[in-house]
């Protein structure tokens, strides 16, 4: 069995603070796995940043509660509801103290020795300013199941820098993400970018120059439940894609060649889908 070490012998003076912004909204049902998840991780010298976005539900309250128990975790409140994630982490990146940064959505859950791991690498290698993982997923009911295997963005990575290779697919999931502080971009509160604000996100950093690397393991359980499916896989979120990708090629960011071909592989994508719908219904 691999061993995880924590920074148990480190003076707090050598263990850099990790700040993680939890963007909440109505996550009632699975906030307090999240939070026990975070809260148990074996490196101690964190901020927990949970930001609501207006909930109606009693997300905050849970939150509140654990608050009480732990002084590493506080809770900041929005008036008016964003309805997405990049306000909330917004939020969060503006009061955060940390040397370091990682998010995660109100409904997954970190393997304890997450954080450790990832700051092991970040310390040992100074050059890498964003740092991944694969991720196993869960069900709401609790279920694992193996990470999925993206061949194509695989195939694409061996081929060319994660910078070329991240226009045609987000590889990155923003839940296993750790970032090196001080940070370049923000995510772009528009509401055209909705469920994939995390996927510009990535773009623009690694086009501004940040230098990403990934780990091998499986870092988080990533939890895929009806509304997850349903907000990324409608032909609402791809026509966002398009949108995304003209504006990354109006701005200059990406080539002409970049823009068409990564177009036309999300409309093949799309048919794809719709072939494989009407099919299973008859």
């Amino acid at each position: 069995m691999a061993h995880h070490p924590t920074h148990t012998g480190r003076s707090i003076m050598n263990s850099p603070l990790i700040s993680i912004v939890i963007p909440l909204y109505n996550g009632e049902r699975f906030i307090a796995q999240t939070l026990e998840s975070v809260l148990a991780q074996t490196y101690r010298n964190i901020e927990v940043i949970v930001v609501d976005d207006a909930s109606t539900d009693r997300g905050c309250e849970i939150v509140r509660d654990y608050s009480t128990k732990d002084s590493r975790l506080r809770l900041l409140l929005s008036e008016t509801n964003f309805g997405g994630p990049a306000r909330p982490r917004n939020i969060g990146i503006e009061v955060a103290q940390g040397e370091f940064i990682a998010f995660v959505d109100a409904d997954d859950i970190w393997k304890p020795h997450k954080l450790q791991t990832q700051l092991d690498f970040l310390v040992h290698n100074p050059d890498i300013d964003m740092l991944y993982s694969p991720a196993e997923i869960i069900d709401e009911h609790g279920t694992i199941s193996p990470s999925r295997k993206q061949r194509f963005l695989s195939l694409l990575l061996r081929l060319m820098s994660p910078k070329n290779a991240i226009i045609y697919g987000n590889f990155i999931n923003i839940n296993t993400l750790m970032l090196r502080r001080p940070l370049i971009n923000r995510f772009i509160e528009e509401k055209r970018l909705v469920a994939i604000e995390d996927w510009m996100f990535h773009i623009l950093n690694l086009y501004d120059g940040m230098k990403a690397a990934v780990l091998e393991e499986a870092l988080i359980y990533y939890r895929i439940h009806s509304a997850s499916i349903s907000n990324r896989h409608s032909d609402k979120s791809y026509r966002k894609i398009f949108y995304m990708l003209s504006v990354l090629f109006l701005e200059e960011r990406i080539s002409f060649t970049h823009f068409l071909l990564a177009n036309i592989l999300n409309s093949a994508k799309l048919l794809r889908r719709n072939l494989a719908n009407r099919w299973s219904s008859h």
